[in-house]
């Protein structure tokens, strides 16, 4: 089995090479569990060479909205792809054209080289919280109308769509999962909206200051990168019997709100000297965040063993083992850098 990753070297997508090299196999579109036999690692940014994957590793360096690059990928076949490459809410938002052809026309050609496989491959989407907007019930299950406020929320309802088309006509066995805020990445810091709510954890663990741009008792859904990586694999493996007509569902998330985050990063801490946390509401990012689900539910995730993280200490000590942090005094240390 040949499985592809598009936007490998992104924060979900490391993090999904670490889940399939460890499981080994997947279950091919005729249910058997076969193993992995190469894994082909693409984005536009050369990807890291995972160490010690028991089956050969391809890097591919390239821009996933070439249809030259994509038909390359997937020359000598696919049999199944994870698309994770976008153009998030705030690059949508400031560059309508961007958004348009990464998130959608790039989307659609991927669609349409899976259409001309002789055997359809295997495809799970990750779409986002996003394409929720508007009035919405206290609690979001998979029943409710997608009625997104943004470009990008409005380009995951759509690639929705057609992954529900292409799949009925037999083009792509597709299926999607709507992700919460993802937490926590490593790294600089970025413009994202979702990266304004990581900050709060990985920014005062590395001793710098922060400020969190919400209304500190924002209720927001949110999941760790391990749950999310989990989760894509574990929808891979459901049967298309198991999907229902509009082949996508939400991943279940933790609902926390930004002050109920700090507490839990003074928690886990412990004694480690913390950069300081600083409230400065920012009407403009508020309103993106008003405007998603609060509680963010899926019946058939739950059935199928896809669940929440417990509580968000968990997602702080999953960062910390992921990535770890200065030691304890670092922070002091930071500040006077």
């Amino acid at each position: 089995m040949r499985v592809l990753i598009l936007g490998a070297a992104g924060f979900i997508g490391t993090h999904l090479t670490s889940a399939l090299i460890a499981r080994g196999r997947l279950t091919s579109r005729a249910g058997d569990a076969e193993p992995i036999d190469e894994l082909v690692l693409a984005d536009v940014r050369t990807p890291a060479a995972p160490p010690n994957a028991p089956f050969p590793v391809r890097i591919e360096t390239g821009d996933c909205a070439d249809a030259a690059f994509l038909e390359h990928l997937f020359a000598g076949g696919i049999d199944s792809v994870f698309p994770l490459a976008a153009a998030l809410t705030t690059e949508a938002e400031a560059n309508f054209d961007r958004g348009l052809e990464i998130n959608v026309l790039a989307f659609l050609r991927l669609l349409e080289i899976c259409r001309r496989r002789a055997r359809a491959p295997r495809l799970v989407y990750a779409s986002s919280i996003a394409a929720f907007g508007g009035p919405l019930p206290e609690v979001v299950d998979d029943a409710v109308a997608r009625t997104p406020q943004t470009s990008y929320g409005t380009h995951k309802a759509i690639a929705e769509l057609l992954i529900t088309d292409y799949a009925r006509r037999g083009f792509v066995d597709g299926r999607a999962l709507r992700l919460p805020i993802v937490l926590t990445r490593p790294g600089a810091p970025s413009p994202s909206v979702s990266d304004r709510v990581a900050a709060l954890v990985r920014e005062p663990l590395a001793g710098r200051d922060v400020v969190c741009p919400f209304h500190p008792d924002t209720r927001m859904p949110v999941a760790s990168v391990r749950r999310v990586a989990e989760a894509l694999v574990r929808v891979h493996e459901l049967p298309a019997q198991a999907l229902g007509a509009t082949r996508a569902l939400n991943l279940p998330a933790l609902t926390a709100t930004p002050r109920e985050m700090v507490d839990a990063l003074h928690r886990v801490a412990g004694s480690r000297r913390l950069g300081r946390i600083d409230f400065v509401l920012d009407p403009q990012l508020q309103a993106i965040v008003e405007s998603w689900p609060k509680g963010f539910v899926s019946a058939l995730a739950a059935e199928h063993g896809i669940r929440a993280d417990a509580t968000f200490d968990e997602v702080v000590r999953s960062y910390l083992q992921d990535y770890g942090a200065p030691p304890d005094g670092g922070g002091e240390a930071a500040a006077q850098r």
